[in-house]
């Protein structure tokens, strides 16, 4: 079904007002929200409904724990990851301005940070190429060659300024994200072949057998590799948990670096280069990283109006009125 993107704003605050969060907390969480959804990115709203995203009691405001003049490390203090990563990224940007780089990781927070490529968009935006790295002790995803699930879908993303809107690569080294798997089993769908196996080790295109089996990384043993990296320098960097599910100690590491001068004409003549590169057979347009989504939202922007899968409207109805 088609709804006003004013309803859906409407209605995304309301949920998260009845979860507890205050007004300032509300603006930051469903802008990270709204970014995915209107993107067509499965970090959206969809994070609302089921169990959702209620306040911890006894959160503390987020602290540095340590820092350099080029980084600093954050006990999140059980806060919502994405008001956890405002600071973060408003750090990585303050520090690379004053110092050409800004390497700034979190522990400690609670919930999904969202889209990890608002975060590396804001960067990118401000003028720095930016990674962002996330990983928690949510067990979804199984190695290669395994079918226990031991990495969280641990996502990545970067961001690189140009002259117009900034490039963004945003994506999780598990063959789907989970919310993608929360998504399709709130509309009844199957998910493709290769996304994941049952408890028993058997693949299965069922969100729901997959939810309580395992995740497969996406392209075999290369996305399983960068799993593991993400791990690392998700967690094992900035003192985040890995395997132990009774822990809820997620984390992340944002790195901003400020490029010389002739950077973005360099970048424009990439870009340029790989959209003018030969086109395969029944293929109008070679898209870069983010465009897509780009175009997205300026049209849901444009016209008012987001489509939106009818089961996930209602859930999201019956969380916020």
């Amino acid at each position: 079904m088609k709804i006003k993107v004013t309803q859906l704003r409407t209605l995304t605050n309301k949920a998260l007002k009845k979860y507890g969060y205050t007004a300032s907390e509300i603006k930051v969480i469903a802008e990270v929200l709204l970014y995915a959804q209107l993107r067509g990115n499965n970090q959206g709203v969809v994070k609302l409904i089921g169990n959702g995203i209620p306040k911890r009691d006894k959160t503390k405001t987020p602290r540095i724990v340590k820092e350099t003049p080029v980084s600093a490390l954050f006990d999140g203090n059980r806060t919502h990851a994405m008001l956890v990563m405002n600071r973060v990224v408003e750090t990585a940007i303050k520090k690379a301005k004053k110092s050409g780089v800004g390497i700034v990781g979190n522990f400690n927070t609670s919930e999904s940070t969202g889209a990890m490529g608002y975060y590396a968009g804001r960067i990118a935006k401000s003028g720095f190429i930016a990674f962002a790295y996330a990983s928690a002790p949510f067990q979804t995803t199984a190695p290669y060659g395994s079918t226990e699930a031991l990495f969280c879908t641990n996502p990545m993303a970067y961001g690189i300024p140009t002259v117009g809107d900034p490039i963004v690569l945003d994506m999780t080294t598990s063959a789907m994200a989970y919310y993608g798997l929360i998504e399709a089993k709130t509309s009844k769908k199957l998910v493709p072949e290769g996304i994941g196996y049952d408890k028993n080790g058997e693949p299965t295109r069922d969100p729901a057998e997959i939810m309580s089996g395992a995740l497969k990384t996406f392209a075999g043993h290369k996305g399983s590799g960068l799993a593991f990296v993400v791990q690392i320098l998700a967690a094992a960097l900035v003192q985040g948990d890995s395997f132990n599910s009774d822990s809820d100690n997620a984390s992340n590491l944002v790195i901003a670096i400020d490029p010389k001068k002739s950077f973005l004409a360099q970048v424009s003549s990439i870009a340029k280069r790989i959209k003018s590169a030969k086109k395969a057979k029944g293929v109008s347009e070679i898209t870069l990283p983010g465009e897509r989504g780009n175009r997205l939202t300026k049209e849901r922007l444009s016209t008012g109006e987001i489509e939106m899968e009818d089961n996930l409207y209602h859930e999201l109805q019956k969380v916020a009125l």
